[in-house]
């Protein structure tokens, strides 16, 4: 936001201009995210299935523009997609660097953390494994002590700040809980804190402990499978890894009380790498996200009926991609999946 703020400044234009400004940074950031997609695609795949992930990404980036082009979350895919770039460069320290930039700015990217860990303690990488946890904790402790300077005590507030926050109406459990409320008639109000709309229940404070809890089991277990996966293949491969990052972000998605329109953004660069099918229910779970918000979230903020079948649809698609995603892992799958052939495209049809 500092850029477009800064030329706002200089050319004296206002908030318009800083609109105007931000989505033109956005584009950019789209942009360069694809182009650092492709170079990765074209260290394992086929010219031709270079060609097929770059049409998908285009695709999907174009559906994605009305909250592509107006949402911060543009800087932190593209720092996440920097991430695996560097990992595949044989860059560790670049790829510790860029992941820790990703953690600071949205916090969302650190569930990547432990599959790059694995992929180097599986691959034998051990000198690469401390250089990238080297890279983190360089930035990480530089941007802790410059906070403290900046803030004081008050360095980790935003840590906080997720905690003390509610049910979000668009969340996976949001959606179940305004459905049960359309089906069955149990109390719901809804407040306008933190930015967004919370849902308040009688069961809003139990869901909110059993959701503190139910996301790190879900996600030990997943890293459990990931493990697993990567153990059983005589070396971890880039698509492994890309596999890996999209099923620890689709779980982020699923168990979170929170599920901001632009969260989606956030798998872009990642989607075009995995089965159609997921790739499918991307693009629909993406348009009915749009169809809501900007479209008519007023609708939904009042709860009809409609809407909230929209939204649960749109939930129901990400849980499936999730699934897709683990069953995408060889062990999971009773088909014999050679992940060492070039061609991805293929071989994912042959598990649809």
């Amino acid at each position: 936001m500092l850029f477009p703020q800064l030329l706002c400044q200089i050319g004296d234009t206002g908030f318009d201009g800083f609109v105007v400004f931000f989505a033109l940074q956005n584009i950019i950031f789209g942009f360069y995210t694809g182009r650092v997609a492709f170079k990765i695609a074209n260290t394992f795949l086929e010219e031709s299935k270079v060609q097929e992930i770059r049409l998908i990404y285009w695709v999907l980036w174009v559906i994605s523009l009305p909250i592509f082009l107006f949402r911060y979350d543009a800087f932190v895919t593209f720092s996440t997609i920097l991430v695996v770039y560097y990992v595949v460069k044989q860059s560790p320290t670049a790829s510790g660097v860029w992941l820790a930039v990703g953690i600071f700015a949205k916090l969302y990217p650190i569930v990547f953390v432990a599959p790059i860990i694995f992929y180097y303690f599986v691959n034998k990488q051990y000198r690469f494994l401390g250089l990238f946890l080297g890279g983190v904790s360089v930035i990480s402790a530089f941007t802790i002590v410059g906070m403290y300077f900046l803030v004081g005590e008050d360095v980790l507030s935003f840590l906080k700040y997720h905690h003390v926050r509610g049910i979000q109406l668009e969340s996976l459990v949001g959606g179940w809980l305004v459905l049960w409320n359309k089906i069955v008639g149990t109390p719901l109000q809804t407040i306008a804190n933190f930015g967004a709309i919370h849902l308040v229940t009688p069961l809003t404070r139990p869901l909110l402990k059993a959701l503190s809890w139910g996301f790190p089991v879900a996600y030990l277990l997943v890293l459990g499978i990931i493990y697993l996966f990567f153990q059983k293949q005589n070396r971890v491969s880039t698509e492994m890894l890309l596999i890996a990052f999209g099923a620890v972000l689709l779980l982020f998605l699923v168990s979170n009380k929170v599920f901001s329109p632009q969260y989606l953004i956030w798998l872009l660069p990642f989607i075009p790498f995995l089965r159609p099918t997921i790739i499918y229910c991307f693009a629909a779970a993406f348009i009915f996200t749009i169809v809501i918000y900007p479209g008519s979230y007023h609708r939904l903020v009042e709860m009809k009926l409609l809407w909230v079948i929209m939204l649960n649809l749109r939930n129901g698609l990400i849980v499936a991609m999730l699934m897709l995603a683990l069953f995408s892992m060889p062990f999971l799958n009773r088909i014999n999946i050679n992940l060492k052939r070039k061609n991805i495209w293929e071989s994912s049809k042959r598990i649809l």
